[in-house]
């Protein structure tokens, strides 16, 4: 009587082999769908590292791909990056957060986040996540500050001119 047949022990090893964190030291994840903002608003990116506490000190970079080559996100005038961890069983997770603090149409295109084990050299990159930045179609309306005041003050003149009438007569 045979207990695992070819196709079991099969599949079994694709289960095995398809599970990242099991095989490598650090992974890096985080959402495939394109962001879509429009300017002028602010947005917070998050990319999770799991990796593992006794195997690595790891070292984590968002990307800006600028054509075709990856520019490291560094500028805090531009960008705010935090970072907060968590400890699960022999794992850390480790969320980078890059915010946008007031997106422009320039801020459009692809990022990447990475990480890297420094002590075994162990790298892991996410693949590249879109964000499109639309213009925003208010931005050269002005709209006059008096309009509401003139309107208050012709509604209490108009008010204050009836209360005379009613006084006098």
């Amino acid at each position: 009587m045979q207990i695992f047949h070819l196709t079991t022990a099969f599949l079994i090893m694709v289960v095995l082999c398809s599970q990242p964190t099991s095989l490598s030291a650090v992974t890096v994840i985080y959402s495939r769908e394109p962001v879509t903002k429009t300017e002028g608003l602010s947005l917070s990116l998050k990319c999770t590292v799991q990796y593992k506490i006794h195997d690595c000190d790891i070292q984590t970079n968002w990307w800006h791909w600028n054509i075709d080559e990856p520019l490291q996100i560094t500028d805090p005038n531009k960008y705010l990056i935090t970072v907060n961890e968590t400890e699960i069983d022999e794992h850390r997770l480790r969320n980078i957060f890059l915010k946008f603090r007031s997106l422009k149409l320039q801020d459009g295109g692809r990022y990447q986040c990475d990480a890297k084990c420094l002590n075994s050299g162990t790298a892991a990159k996410g693949h590249l996540l879109v964000l499109n930045v639309t213009a925003d179609p208010y931005k050269d309306l002005k709209l006059s500050t008096w309009s509401g005041q003139l309107k208050a003050d012709a509604a209490a003149l108009a008010f204050s001119a009836t209360l005379l009438l009613l006084w006098c007569y």
